[in-house]
């Protein structure tokens, strides 16, 4: 098994191929002049005001705007080689993985449905790819082991906001055959895995003083 981290180019272009669906999947432009049926229906549900809405909307974009620019760091440090490329895809992760849980129901319509079922899929493939390269000797501070525990997060929250949405039935999921991804690690220790490599060489300077 290869111990080299395995988010290339080309894994990175469909993790933010996938991601971007979110942006263009989006049905709230004129939330401040126009608003629908749907987002009055999502207000009902949740027993809150319209304007409560409208802040939990704005905030949602403000958080897609973190996840873009996440994504352009890791495209950009990737393509520099540099090892902080990791920590990016650990915290865009997590970050899609916050969206997910808080604003689920922002994802009822068609459109919206149909993107959690794309990103889900896209990321499903990238696991795959990643989870052929980690084994049961790969050591935990490995790019590898590192990437494959945080898209166990993502993809429990993909699947269980996909679900909620019925953007795909539990038979469906099924055929994904991901076996167990239940994550080993919490988001605080895959932070803190995800900058050792950077702090290696700290390390080893104070080890040889």
């Amino acid at each position: 098994m290869t111990q080299s981290f395995m988010l290339t180019q080309e894994t990175i272009s469909t993790f933010q191929a996938q991601v971007e669906l979110f942006e263009q999947c989006l049905h709230f432009p004129n939330i401040q002049h126009n608003v629908s049926a749907e987002i009055a229906e999502i207000a009902n549900t949740r027993s809150i005001s319209l304007d409560e809405l409208k802040q939990e909307i704005a905030q949602f974009k403000q958080k897609l705007d973190r996840l873009f620019k996440l994504l352009d760091k890791i495209s950009e440090t990737a393509n520099k080689g540099e090892i902080t490329v990791l920590l990016y895809f650990v915290k865009s992760v997590f970050l899609l993985k916050e969206i997910l849980e808080a604003n689920w129901d922002l994802f009822l319509g068609n459109n919206e449905r149909e993107a959690i079922k794309k990103i889900t899929s896209g990321s499903v493939v990238i696991y795959k790819k990643i989870k052929n390269a980690v084994s049961p000797e790969t050591p935990k501070k490995d790019g590898n082991y590192v990437a494959l525990e945080t898209l166990k997060h993502g993809l429990k929250s993909l699947i269980e906001a996909g679900l909620r949405v019925n953007a795909f039935s539990q038979e469906e999921v099924n055929t994904f055959d991901l076996g167990d991804i239940t994550p080993q690690e919490s988001e605080t220790v895959l932070i803190f895995l995800s900058t050792m490599k950077k702090w290696e060489p700290v390390y080893k300077r104070l080890a040889a003083s």
